[in-house]
């Protein structure tokens, strides 16, 4: 299992993502991170996530 939360990129949002692989979260994140915070969908922000992702606990 895989993790993203927005407060790991210092966003102040209770945003959690989680899912089987890094891909399926990146892909909630980037959808959530359009709508939330208007970053735009694309490399840039995927690579954003990923710096972020962890195994999930």
């Amino acid at each position: 299992m895989k993790r993203f939360e927005c407060k790991d990129l210092g966003l102040s949002c209770e945003f959690r993502a989680e899912a089987e692989n890094e891909e399926e979260v990146v892909a909630k994140a980037e959808e959530h991170a359009a709508a939330a915070h208007s970053m735009p969908k694309g490399d840039d922000t995927k690579n954003r996530i990923r710096t972020a992702v962890k195994d999930a606990a």
